[in-house]
């Protein structure tokens, strides 16, 4: 009996260890997201001469009515931990992405996946917080406060299987009604949730692009082990379903409505194309021509070596035949598909024409998830894509610190002698 309770008094000082410890973290963490929310509060609101403003389509879409040209802000990778352990950094990217978009003025920003990480920290670069909704609302202030219209897309990172909430309940609270900037709906949940057609129109009620945001998923199920093991999923054939039918539907009845696509986790298409490079030495081929950027990510040589694409762990397929996304709408398609814009390889800005169409990595804003890349400044800054009032469209990769003038020395020294990693390709460029 002397022994049992003396297990059970050790048993009861380790669990009141644990959860004294956690009481503790989980108030730095609401204090750390508060000095974050006041520290968003000292940012001015954006000047526009003449801002744009979105109306809802009879046919529910969001849609931007112009005959100028109308510019997207792509925003990769803000990883903000939402918690005490990644406090500084979270400012860090809080600062560089204000500071951006006062100078850039977009008309839409489009947060292309990871705007949080609520993963343990300090170990794995999180803020020690699971609270991945505190961690968004925090986003949603930002860019609220900036007073730019923008959306998103989920990443793998922004609903984790050990977040407190999931892919639904984020999306529902971009959805909330108090939101005045924010644009977000989730259009088709028969597989993922930020799914969403933003159309832009003419004066004369001609659509110009249909602008693609879509939920390149997360994991292959909600399994930690999926998760800590990366097993990337792929974008599902219901969703390239839902999107064929609403490009053909903004169609003009023969031909469908032109289109570019933004999402997270790259699709095999990216991958295809740098094995088509890199075997001919990075010289273009018949299918893929070299635009600009490197590719400086570590990945096993087995998948490619360069690119975290989605269905990458499935090597017993090609990696372009993992969705049906490129071939159902691009050239071999309805030929809809103009360009793809990812994220999610932090070091990776490459851009290329495979097959006529524009696969662009863009910049990246981590802070937290690589070691030492809150110093690396040469891949850290926005993609801008720019839809002329001829309806074609430019693709531009700017860098924080050498285009928009960010401050290199805020909150860490920042370098910009060289990448993240010494090895990238193509090298001959």
């Amino acid at each position: 009996m002397k022994v049992l309770k003396k297990i059970l008094k050790i048993l009861g000082f380790i669990v009141g260890t644990v959860v004294a410890i956690y009481l503790v973290l989980a108030m730095l963490n609401v204090i750390s997201s508060l000095t974050l929310k006041n520290y968003i509060r000292s940012f001015d609101k954006v000047e526009y001469a003449n801002q744009l403003t979105p109306t809802v389509g009879e046919d529910g879409h969001y849609t931007f009515t112009t005959d100028g040209d109308f510019k997207i802000m792509q925003l990769n990778d803000l990883h903000i931990g939402g918690g005490h352990w990644s406090l500084k950094k979270d400012k860090k990217t809080m600062y560089e992405v204000m500071t951006m978009v006062q100078v850039e003025k977009p008309d839409l920003i489009v947060l292309n996946g990871d705007s949080v990480f609520c993963v343990p920290g300090p170990m794995f670069g999180g803020g020690s917080s699971f609270n991945n909704r505190m961690a968004s609302k925090r986003v949603i202030d930002l860019f609220e406060k900036l007073g730019v219209y923008y959306t998103v897309a989920f990443g793998n990172h922004d609903t984790e299987a050990y977040d407190y909430f999931n892919r639904k309940q984020i999306g529902d609270l971009y959805m909330k009604d108090k939101y005045e900037y924010c644009i977000f709906q989730s259009e088709f949940n028969g597989y993922g949730v930020s799914n969403q057609c933003i159309v832009l129109r003419g004066t004369d009620n001609s659509v110009r692009k249909a602008i693609m945001v879509f939920d390149s998923n997360d994991y292959i199920d909600t399994s930690f082990a999926a998760s800590m093991n990366w097993l990337y999923d792929v974008i599902h054939d219901e969703q390239v379903a839902w999107a064929k039918q609403t490009l053909l539907s903004l169609g003009d009845g023969v031909n469908p409505a032109k289109s570019l696509f933004f999402f997270h986790i790259p699709t095999g298409e990216f991958e295809q194309a740098y094995r088509d490079l890199k075997n001919n030495n990075f010289n273009d081929t018949a299918d893929v021509n070299y635009i600009s950027g490197v590719w400086d990510e570590l990945v096993d040589e087995d998948m490619g070596g360069r690119i975290w694409y989605g269905g990458c762990h499935n090597l017993e397929v090609a990696p372009n035949d993992n969705d049906k996304l490129f071939e159902q709408l691009g050239p071999d398609g309805i030929n809809s598909l103009e360009a793809i814009f990812c994220g999610h390889d932090h070091v990776n800005n490459a851009m290329v024409n495979y097959k006529g169409v524009i696969l662009a990595y863009g910049m990246s804003l981590d802070n937290t998830a690589y070691k030492g890349i809150n110093k690396s400044g040469l891949q850290r800054g926005a993609m801008v894509v720019t839809v002329k009032n001829d309806n074609t469209f430019t693709v531009e990769h700017k860098n924080a610190y050498l285009d928009y003038g960010v401050d290199q020395n805020k909150f860490y020294d920042v370098y910009l002698d060289k990448y993240l990693y010494p090895d990238y390709a193509p090298t001959n460029r």
